[in-house]
């Protein structure tokens, strides 16, 4: 597969082609990605200090009220920050992040509320956790095309609470637990890589978090495994994530892949050999394999440079 253009290579088009000058180039190159003023952060600041203050005041006035009141006066607090989220939706794009700030808030204050009522009814703390997460989860799906980061937050953050949540349901023990909890962290890894590749506001974080989960998961399966070749699984899926970051030029890919790939030579080495210099000369030895394949791609690519001669 065509391995995606880093920006400097589609500048360098772009000036070749005269769309742009060379001094335009620079500066797109060099201008910083996120546009956030200080003022906009000393905001967020404020915004958090107040948060806390306001959380303490309201803990010592509800502390005699009933959970049904508490529940209800934090879908009031939902309700006043979901209006203000929706009047700064189109507004600047430095209010419309504030508004997303505050639906990401809302969000939570409705999930809390609904958990508060849900536990009311006697229902199984693991189930409405779980089914509040997917709730949480799909909203941030919704979102996420059309926000900047709040879609992409709440739909990663959700993500590992239901698989912990859906497991627990589960009552399941020892390697049967490891072996389901392993599976869905790679499905739900996937999952969350699968969104970060579409045209979503903060694409990095499901795609971080996704490789993320999809080592860890592939570390518990192969700990699942007690023969040598589970440490396998986190090799082939590190290679899978380094393939892909490689293509796509990610380097949260590329990271969790090579992390997933050192585990899993490792594991495979100290189960196989003893003694810790055999193991250390043949985790060189990997090393130095990889290197000579990459040098012989290297010259593979030279020769097959447009005007050279090809087999």
């Amino acid at each position: 597969m065509e391995q995606r253009k880093s920006q400097k290579e589609i500048l360098k088009q772009l000036v070749s082609d005269g769309h742009l000058t060379s001094d335009q180039a620079d500066d797109v190159a060099q201008a910083p990605v996120l546009a956030v003023t200080a003022r906009e952060l000393v905001s967020y600041l404020a915004a958090i200090l107040i948060t806390i203050g306001v959380g303490f005041i309201v803990a010592g006035l509800v502390a005699n009220v009933p959970q049904a009141g508490i529940a209800v006066l934090l879908y009031v607090v939902a309700a006043v920050l979901a209006y203000f989220s929706h009047k700064l939706s189109s507004a600047a794009s430095e209010k419309q992040r504030v508004g997303e700030v505050m639906e990401i808030a809302s969000v939570l204050a409705i999930a809390v509320a609904s958990g508060i009522l849900l536990d009311m009814t006697n229902m199984r703390s693991e189930w409405y956790v779980c089914i509040l997460a997917v709730a949480t989860g799909t909203w941030g799906v919704l979102r996420a095309s059309r926000s900047q980061f709040s879609g992409s937050i709440l739909m990663a953050a959700s993500v590992p609470i239901a698989i912990m949540s859906s497991t627990s349901m589960m009552s399941l023990n020892g390697d049967n637990n490891r072996l389901v909890v392993g599976l869905m962290l790679l499905a739900g890894g996937a999952g969350l890589i699968y969104m970060g590749m579409k045209n979503i506001g903060f694409a990095f974080l499901p795609r971080a978090f996704g490789s993320l989960l999809i080592v860890i998961g592939s570390i518990t399966l192969a700990g699942v495994l007690s023969t040598g070749f589970g440490s396998l699984i986190p090799i082939g899926v590190g290679v899978a994530l380094f393939t892909l970051g490689s293509r796509e030029r990610a380097p949260e890919n590329l990271l969790a892949g090579a992390f997933g790939i050192i585990v899993g030579v490792i594991m495979n080495v100290v189960y196989w050999l003893p003694g810790n210099i055999l193991q250390g000369l043949s985790i060189i030895g990997c090393g130095v394999v990889l290197l000579l394949v990459l040098r012989k791609q290297l010259a593979r690519a030279s020769q097959l440079k447009p005007g050279a001669p090809t087999a």
